[in-house]
């Protein structure tokens, strides 16, 4: 336990550091050693909640950690995680080798990971059993446009580690949301912290980390492109109902192709080839985010008005 309390500390220090250097500086990470180490940290601490004894059972309201979150927060966490040491691991090597690196980026790791990520979170899902399950966001107790806006930024953060800005920010402001919410939720169980603020925090957590997003996509002139497929995403899994697999498999193969548009990658062949006609593509992304826009506010107001739960939860959507 002092173990575990002692990382908390580390994290929760190096997350106020990083946080002042938001911006260009991209929080500060770089090459260097210290980046895999503090890495290696946050993983650290989100596996050492394994050893504490939980209830079996989420209670009604939802606010608390039960079994199948705690494997899926942990998921979930080493998911961003595993995207800030592949850009570490370029970064690095590239600097080794006078500033070039062939093949980098190279995003196949990006879907690898995504892919990944989901098979950990239905083994977790299978893991714990039955009795230990629960959909995190349509059991929460809380208005149905607060669990809808809870289940569309889950997308966002997929499509994020899908599409693979190179930027360590963009991932490391999930790091903090998925294990500051564990703490959260740890002073919930002990009733320092009411049920409503909890949730309250969690959505302005989440609104900050699209901000930070924002700036880092738009520094890679991928800010539209990104969220047009993250809410076509949402829009497909939360209205149409298609299957995770055979979503996140289109869209990496959407992605492929969208990245070269805004010039994100540079590295592939038809990158370097497609040129002039890539470049006039990049033209679409504004009509495009607008109609993605429209239609996930348009689902939202239908489910909130008909009273339907959002087809989401962690394990189910991302």
């Amino acid at each position: 336990m002092n173990f575990h309390k002692t990382l908390g500390g580390l994290c929760l220090g190096h997350f106020i550091y990083r946080f002042l250097l938001v911006g260009d500086r991209d929080m500060d990470f770089g090459p260097s050693l210290s980046t895999p180490l503090w890495i290696g940290i946050h993983a650290l601490l989100s596996a050492s909640a394994l050893i504490f004894k939980i209830p079996t059972k989420r209670i009604l309201e939802g606010s608390r950690i039960w079994p199948e979150y705690r494997l899926h927060s942990i998921a979930f966490a080493y998911r961003s995680l595993a995207c800030m040491l592949l850009i570490w691991v370029e970064d690095y090597y590239r600097t080794q080798n006078g500033g070039k690196l062939e093949g980098a980026p190279n995003f196949y790791w990006n879907v690898l990971i995504v892919m990944g990520t989901l098979v950990a979170a239905d083994a977790g899902t299978w893991w714990v059993g039955k009795k230990s399950r629960s959909s995190t966001i349509n059991d929460l107790k809380a208005p149905l446009a607060m669990k809808y806006f809870f289940s569309v930024m889950q997308f966002h953060a997929t499509m994020n580690c899908l599409i693979g800005v190179r930027r360590y920010a963009t991932q490391f402001i999930y790091v903090w949301i998925i294990q500051f919410t564990a703490f959260i939720l740890t002073l919930r169980r002990k009733n320092l912290v009411p049920h409503t603020p909890s949730m309250v925090f969690y959505g302005i957590m989440l609104s900050f980390g699209f901000c930070v997003n924002f700036y880092d996509l738009r520094t890679e002139n991928s800010f539209l492109m990104a969220n047009t497929l993250a809410n076509l995403a949402a829009f497909l899994r939360l209205g149409c109902r298609m299957p995770k697999y055979l979503l996140w498999a289109l869209m990496s193969v959407l992605a492929h192709f969208a990245r070269l548009t805004t010039g994100l990658d540079k590295s592939s062949a038809m990158g370097r080839s497609g040129g002039k006609f890539w470049t006039d593509m990049g033209e679409i992304w504004f009509p495009l985010y607008a109609v993605s826009v429209c239609l996930v506010i348009a689902l939202g107001v239908m489910k909130v008005a008909y009273k339907k739960m959002p087809y989401s939860s962690v394990k189910k959507t991302t």
